[in-house]
């Protein structure tokens, strides 16, 4: 079994390498590598959107949050899906005039370029800590699975090369096209798999009567104020995240990026609900096993065709969501800082400065990758200051003259009040999104009132 696993990786690897090195042939220049010389029609689109959020989080952190939590985990991923029916309503107000490449274009129509500097940063965080999460995950999974061959960091090590190397190949183009492929053996591996380990488990009821009754109830363990934080943060973390924005950039036009971001929402839906079951069922199958490891332990409980599916079904996601993250923190260090630090680069330096980015921030992620803990917990504490960025562009466009300063205040306040959050533990009784989110409002809200009555009490 273990030959076969590891002779299907290396294949399925080399499958993908000679998707980028094609792919590699169509970038040519920084516009191409970055956002495909926007000409991706809805497929493409759908392709990068999907495999987004069919990533290490959505399948292996959902089946760890549904092994440690039951359905409840499901909060993480409902925000997302509301979040991607929101942006694609208000396209045409975060993709302007076919020059919009990240956060910081966006901001910038509100506030100035201090305030979209630090909304970049924060985009940026989230990016690198989205590839971390895949990382993590793969290496988990390999060095679970392969047992006395690959070791945690070798398959973490393995993991990043493979989806790194394509996208320094061909950029978001190599994306798309190996997002593709990974769907295509998403869809089979997991809904194949997850469904013979839910009838071999005797179906839904049987598995509902050797648990806890809080595995199959809407608030779970977590209780309201955690699964309203995890749907809230992901609902502001989703409708601005770098990688749906770099997929709605490269769309040939507003109608094939809104379509591209409705249809691959759909496709990312079913996928993450299976894991999560799964998640469960490994609960009642390996009670005593490590969270993180909930859904490559039941490899052991399929036949051997359908057990290297789900193999590559759990893997496949790593790099489906990797990828564009990768993208996503590719695209705000170049156009977010490089191009405004250095006007003047030649765009052959641009896309040379492009595919260090991607190699630079690749490294960055396996070193963080060595202090995840609980992947959903973690990624929903630290994303609130994601969250202040979305409310920060809301205000924006809903208060006319809306503070510069407030706004910029208000993203620097969120900084400490996450830390001190994080730091005391007082997170995990109160999520730092309720105290995040009302500040950000009050802050920008308040110096927009100040400077209006300054600019009245002047006229």
């Amino acid at each position: 079994m273990k030959s076969l696993f590891l002779g299907g990786i290396f294949l399925y690897i080399l499958l993908l390498w000679c998707v980028g090195w094609a792919a590699s042939k169509r970038s040519k220049g920084s516009e191409s590598y970055l956002v495909a010389d926007r000409r991706f029609s809805t497929p493409f689109v759908s392709a990068l959107v999907a495999g987004t959020w069919i990533g290490g989080l959505s399948v292996v952190g959902m089946a760890q949050g549904a092994f440690l939590h039951g359905i409840s985990a499901i909060s993480f991923q409902l925000g997302i899906w509301v979040a991607m029916c929101f942006t694609a309503a208000f396209l045409p107000k975060i993709i302007v005039a076919r020059k919009t490449y990240s956060i910081l274009d966006i901001v910038t129509q509100y506030y100035d370029h201090r305030t979209a500097s630090l909304a970049g940063l924060f985009q940026l965080v989230f990016c690198v800590w989205s590839v971390t999460m895949q990382i993590v995950a793969g290496g988990a999974i390999l060095s679970f699975i392969l047992k006395d061959t690959i070791t945690f960091a070798q398959g973490m090590f393995l993991t990043a090369l493979v989806f790194c190397l394509y996208v320094m190949l061909g950029g978001v183009v190599a994306t798309a096209y190996t997002n593709l492929v990974h769907l295509v053996t998403i869809f089979l591996g997991i809904m194949a798999g997850g469904l013979y380990l839910l009838f071999k488990a005797g179906g839904i009821a049987e598995i509902q009567s050797a648990l806890p009754a809080f595995y199959f109830e809407p608030l779970g363990d977590l209780g309201l104020f955690t699964v309203l934080s995890w749907f809230f943060v992901t609902l502001t973390l989703g409708a601005l995240a770098q990688p749906v924005i770099n997929a709605a950039a490269s769309a040939k036009d507003l109608q094939h990026g809104r379509l591209g971001i409705l249809t691959g929402n759909l496709l990312a839906i079913p996928v993450p609900l299976l894991a999560a079951l799964c998640g469960i069922i490994a609960r009642v199958r390996y009670p005593e096993v490590a969270s993180v490891r909930a859904l490559p332990a039941l490899l052991s409980d399929l036949p051997p065709f359908l057990a290297f599916l789900f193999l590559l079904g759990m893997w496949a996601p790593l790099m489906s969501s990797g990828s564009p993250f990768l993208m996503g923190a590719t695209t705000i260090v170049i156009r977010g800082y490089v191009v405004r630090g250095f006007p003047h680069l030649r765009d052959k330096d641009l896309l040379i400065a492009s595919r260090i980015a991607t190699l630079s921030i690749t490294g960055l992620a396996i070193l963080i990758g060595f202090f995840v803990v609980e992947m959903l917990r973690n990624t929903t504490e630290i994303f609130v200051l994601l969250s202040s960025v979305v409310i920060l562009v809301l205000l924006g466009g809903l208060i006319k003259n809306s503070s510069k300063f407030g706004g910029f205040l208000s993203l620097l306040i969120s900084v400490p009040l996450v830390a001190l959050f994080i730091s005391t533990g007082w997170a995990k009784r109160v999520h730092p999104f309720w105290v995040v989110v009302p500040a950000t409002v009050l802050i920008i809200s308040f110096f927009t009132w100040i400077e209006g009555r300054k600019r009245n009490s002047i006229t």
